[in-house]
């Protein structure tokens, strides 16, 4: 039987049961496994196992269908023998799997799980060894392929058979016959091997392979006894070893200071545009999302770089919990405003792991021709080559890794032309980030590739903010400006251009807004001055002053709207031409009243410039200020907090295998009903119907269709689960025996 997983992890101490855990962090995922056979229940889950084998290189997943293809002989030596590689890069994938919890020694041979171990050789050929396939063939058949690899003849079919599978049991023997084949005919074969078999071409390559022996005619059918798929595989599983890759040459103070440049400068992109969305939310797609055309006024409006840029910060700021949808657009969360007044390194450490969290390419956008607007989602294998990239790069050339990103992602599922565009995305991206600067992985790359919040905060501080008041009424404003700074500048000036320093300029219309707002001008010139240790310019303090003047002359209160003022200007604003649409009248000789709303008669006012107040009906002065516009924080409903791998390796410790341990009654009651669930997956179900968690369930319809989803159990009814499907957005119901697995909702 040998020794099973729970077994395996039974005899690892707490610093390796710590260290697994770590490179597996779906298995600390609430509700944790209560044991050691429960942690091995979900290291060998199919959902656990596929996000594990994303950290495999090439030499690593070669070694490993080796150890599937031997199975009970799956030894070191004999692994080495198969792939004909050198024994110490064998010991290095096989070191690399059982880290991962892939692999486990039973002795001298190495076991894998099921489920991997069955997917390994269903890649390498699936189809049957040569002993029993020649229970379906003649003896003719298997005398002709007995000749035609000089093998010795017997008048016995079972003798033959014998002899040939003898034969190709040889180390090498069918590898050397493979190599006599040309290159073409070495490649056809790797393709019969790799797609499902539909028959022979009239072609030279496949003659040959028949020619050889190693094609099996059944009948007018050819088949590829699992020998010669194994061997043809074998033949292309050249292990390599860890690419030799040149170092960067780029100057590493250089490296440094132009990371923290272009952090800084995301940082405060991500800042102008949740600010500007606080005031004028981001119109939203019907679909969801936000479309081309709102992007684009966006990147007009903010001075963006480029669309590509406007989706980053979406993406980013959305999947991170600034950026949320309201009923007018986009707007910041409630998150948001905590965030922004954070130290620039926590800042940039949430929005940097939030990208190398995403599983797709902000830049590549397009499903079928038509756009996925940000910051909906879209699945992709560009967040796994994005974290690989990162972490294989440190110390080498960006470009380098870059090339042979094939080898240290073999499972990346693109073709060359898809590869090498996500890896140009990937890298404008990570520059963009401040995390590659030319040709390195910068300080900034590191510490996001090894979590280090510390080492982040060591590159990466806060410049002071600036204000520099001009004579021309603009103001300079480099650093990052607090709440106050930047809600005193929206209220009294207008950004014109941003990059290292934004500029605002004052004008009669922004200081009017500002005391729209409740502004006075005292207050207004005192915090004006305050901003700066320079005397205030002479022109500003004049602007403000003879805003604030004229200001309030005029006064409207709802009517259809009636105008209160002096006798003079009453005169003037009857007799204004720009303002005849109004349909003026004089009710007193300060007293005018139109047809149009107070809102409409603001705008018009202000559009000849004048400067009028809205009064309410009592003639108290309404303060028009500007409320921001928020949207709820975004948060899985069922998300909740992981053990840290420490103390949940000390927890399993004491736990030990735990075989005898009760099952909670829920759990019970799911297990009558489902006896293809292992415990843990038990417990997982049981815990999110407990306690209205989130859970991922892998389910076959009464079609035998197989679907996946995130669902939140409500309860059990009979033979049946009802729970919230979020991929239905709606209420439905599973039969319990259906369900395939069950895997934490991470």
């Amino acid at each position: 039987m040998g020794i099973a997983l729970a077994d395996h992890l039974a005899s690892l101490d707490e610093p390796s049961l710590t260290a697994l855990l770590r490179r597996r962090p779906d298995a600390c995922a609430a509700p944790v496994p209560r044991d050691l056979s429960r942690l091995a229940g979900r290291l060998v889950g199919r959902a656990s196992l596929s996000a594990a084998l994303r950290h495999l290189d090439r030499d690593t997943v070669e070694v490993g269908r080796a150890t599937a293809v031997l199975g009970e002989h799956a030894t070191p030596n004999a692994i080495a023998a198969l792939l004909d590689a050198d024994p110490g890069l064998v010991e290095r994938s096989l070191g690399i799997l059982t880290d991962l919890g892939l692999a486990w020694p039973d002795g001298a041979t190495l076991r894998l799980p099921e489920a991997l171990s069955e997917h390994w050789r269903a890649e390498v050929g699936a189809d049957e060894p040569i002993a029993r396939m020649a229970r379906h063939v003649v003896a003719d058949e298997m005398r002709r392929i007995a000749v035609a690899q000089g093998i010795p003849l017997s008048t016995r079919k079972a003798e033959v058979t014998q002899a040939i599978h003898d034969a190709w049991a040889e180390p090498g023997y069918l590898r050397d016959l493979l190599g006599t084949l040309p290159t073409s005919a070495q490649r056809r074969l790797g393709t019969l091997c790799r797609h499902e078999f539909d028959g022979l071409r009239p072609s030279a390559d496949d003659h040959l392979l028949l020619d050889a022996g190693l094609l099996v005619l059944e009948g007018h059918v050819a088949r590829i006894p699992r020998e010669v798929a194994v061997a043809a595989w074998a033949a292309e599983a050249r292990l390599q070893g860890v690419p030799e890759l040149p170092t960067p040459a780029d100057d590493p103070d250089q490296v440094a200071s132009g990371a923290v440049a272009a952090a800084q400068s995301l940082l405060d992109t991500v800042t102008t545009v949740l600010d500007d969305a606080a005031e004028r939310p981001i119109a939203a797609l019907k679909s969801g999302g936000i479309g081309k055309r709102e992007r684009a006024r966006l990147v007009k409006r903010l001075d963006l770089d480029d669309d590509h840029l406007a989706c980053l910060v979406i993406d980013l700021a959305a999947h991170a919990g600034l950026l949320g949808p309201t009923d007018a657009g986009y707007a910041p969360t409630a998150a948001y405003a905590v965030w922004r007044e954070e130290d620039a390194a926590p800042r940039w450490m949430r929005l940097a792991r939030t990208w190398s969290g995403l599983e797709y390419a902000p830049g590549r956008r397009e499903v079928d021709g038509k756009e996925v607007a940000p910051p909906e989602p879209l699945l992709s294998s560009a967040g796994d080559l994005r974290r690989t990239l990162l972490s294989a790069a440190g110390g080498r050339s960006v470009r380098a890794t870059a090339d042979h990103l094939a080898w240290f992602c073999p499972a990346h599922g693109l073709d060359d032309a898809g590869l090498a565009d996500i890896v140009a995305v990937t890298r404008r991206e990570a520059e963009l980030l401040g995390a590659v600067v030319g040709d390195a992985v910068s300080p900034l790359g590191r510490a996001l590739a090894d979590g280090d919040d510390v080492a982040a905060g060591a590159h990466l501080v806060d410049a002071p903010c600036e204000v520099v008041l001009q004579s021309d009424l603009t103001a300079m404003v480099s650093g990052r400006p607090g709440v106050a700074v930047s809600g005193l500048l929206a209220d009294a000036a207008t950004p014109e251009s941003r990059g290292a320093a934004t500029t605002y300029r004052f004008s009669p219309d922004s200081v009017r807004a500002a005391l729209d707002a409740g502004w006075t001008a005292d207050a207004l010139l005192a915090d004006l001055r305050a901003l700066s240790d320079r005397p205030l310019p002479q022109p500003l303090e004049y602007l403000v002053t003879d805003v604030a003047r004229r200001h309030g002359h005029v006064r409207v209160r709802p009517a259809g709207a009636c105008l209160v003022t002096d006798e003079a200007l009453s005169e003037e604003v009857l007799r204004a031409r720009a303002l005849r649409g109004l349909g003026l009248s004089r009710l007193a000789p300060t007293v005018l009243v139109s047809a149009a709303g107070p809102d409409a008669v603001l705008r018009a006012l202000r559009g000849a410039g004048y400067f009028p107040v809205r009064e309410d009906e009592s003639g108290a002065l309404v303060v028009e200020r500007r409320e921001a516009q928020v949207a709820d924080t975004p948060a899985a409903p069922g998300a909740r907090e992981a053990m840290t791998p420490g103390a949940l390796a000390a927890q399993l410790v004491a736990a030990g295998l735990g075989r005898d341990l009760d099952d909670s009654p829920t759990a019970a009651l799911l297990g009558s009903l489902n006896r293809r669930l292992g415990p843990d997956e038990l417990d997982l179900l049981a815990d999110a119907l407990d306690h209205r968690h989130d859970v991922h369930l892998t389910y076959s319809d009464r079609n035998g269709t197989i679907s996946r989803r995130v669902v939140t159990p409500e309860q059990v009814m009979h033979r049946w689960l009802v729970a919230w499907c979020h991929l239905r957005n709606d209420e439905r119901e599973f039969t319990v025996e259906n369900i395939l697995e069950v895997s934490p909702a991470t």
